[in-house]
């Protein structure tokens, strides 16, 4: 019998004609909106984030593929996307040191450690947030958007974390990801039902989650990590709702500016026990990535 080298990877196991670089770039390009929005009304402190968590990301991932003898992979420019969103998620005064830091942590910590892309269990950004919050909680101060109109919260408004300064420019982010097929439209649907549901019933005002730039972000950018989110076709719609619904009662009730983000990590955590339930019916579609 002829003998036959088998190479074992991990899950998921997707072909698609969809290069990593062309994803990451889609990513980057949906982004843009959402980054110019929070230069434009933060002023140049924004962009300085920006510059210091991309680069910082980017260094790690070099010097920690140095220290393995591996190659770096800054072409799959997974590093720049992960250094961007993590800057868009961090309070706009946080010290560029604490954001350095914090982007060491999610490319050496949660994502390289593991294996590198692909292999991390949580989303290494929203892991470096919830990092830079709970080390530096006296320093890193998310100061909200209290006062400002739901009116202005759509269109734009300076304070909170960078990203969150407007819900339109998320939305054109994130439609522009769904359009060109780089998630599946379920996994935001079902976290932004979820949430005005939640609002609407048990806070008894739909604006009070609708007008949460946050709850937007997550949606669009943060739940749809395929290497942390549920990979099976019935659990994408489960694992979303749990997300929606996490960071409905954190930010709802346990009144946590930072809910969401920690609603991400504990979804990521129980999505392979979620997966668990539905072996066999993993999304093989081109450009599957929630």
């Amino acid at each position: 019998m002829e003998n036959r080298k088998i190479t074992v990877a991990s899950s998921p196991h997707i072909k698609s004609n969809l290069r990593v670089n062309r994803i990451m770039l889609d990513v980057i390009i949906a982004l843009v909106p959402v980054a110019a929005a929070g230069i434009y009304f933060n002023g140049i402190k924004g962009l300085l984030l920006i510059a210091v968590t991309v680069l910082g990301s980017m260094g790690t991932e070099v010097l920690f593929k140095k220290l393995l003898h591996k190659k770096h992979s800054l072409n799959d420019l997974s590093a720049v996307v992960t250094g961007l969103i993590l800057a868009l998620i961090l309070p706009v005064d946080t010290p560029l040191w604490v954001a350095l830091l914090s982007s060491i942590f999610a490319i050496s910590l949660v994502k390289e450690i593991f294996g590198g892309l692909g292999q991390n269990f949580m989303n290494p950004a929203a892991a470096a947030k919830i990092f830079a919050v709970v080390s530096y909680g006296n320093i890193v101060v998310n100061k909200g958007f209290e006062g400002i109109s739901i009116q202005e919260r759509l269109v734009g408004s300076a304070g909170g974390n960078l990203g969150e300064a407007s819900i339109i420019a998320i939305l054109v982010g994130g439609i522009y990801l769904a359009v060109k097929g780089i998630i599946r439209a379920r996994v935001p649907f079902m976290v932004l039902l979820v949430s005005f549901v939640f609002s609407a019933v048990v806070l008894g005002d739909i604006s009070i989650l609708a007008g949460n730039s946050s709850i937007y972000l997550i949606a669009f950018f943060l739940s749809n990590d395929y290497a942390s989110s549920s990979i099976t076709n019935p659990g994408k719609w489960i694992y979303a709702a749990f997300v929606g619904l996490a960071a409905s009662l954190f930010i709802g009730l346990s009144k946590n500016i930072e809910g969401a983000y920690y609603a991400v990590l504990i979804g990521n955590v129980f999505a392979p026990f979620i997966d668990s339930f539905f072996e066999g019916k993993v999304d093989t579609k081109k450009g599957a990535t929630a």
